[in-house]
């Protein structure tokens, strides 16, 4: 069950997060607003996760913060190259 949920969650993070790369290149200001629902979506997933078990909230932890560093990564590679603004 465990596997199903963790997948799930990569799978829609990672969706989540493209979606407000696309939109951020293209609008600073709508792009943040997408990222503040996006967090509060995932804050709320991982309470969640916690009241299922301990160990469901920590690996949602752990994917979520894992998905926001590589999207951070990719956002700085592309203002590097000039893409973004």
């Amino acid at each position: 069950m465990y596997i199903a949920v963790f997948a799930a969650q990569v799978i829609g993070g990672a969706i989540a997060l493209a979606v407000f790369s696309s939109i951020h290149m293209n609008n600073r200001t709508k792009g943040f607003v997408s990222l503040a629902i996006i967090i509060l979506g995932m804050i709320y997933s991982v309470f969640q996760g916690f009241t299922l078990s301990q160990t469901m909230g920590i690996g949602m932890t752990f994917i979520y913060l894992f998905l926001f560093a590589v999207t951070y990564f990719i956002q700085r590679r592309k203002k590097e190259s000039g893409i973004i603004s």
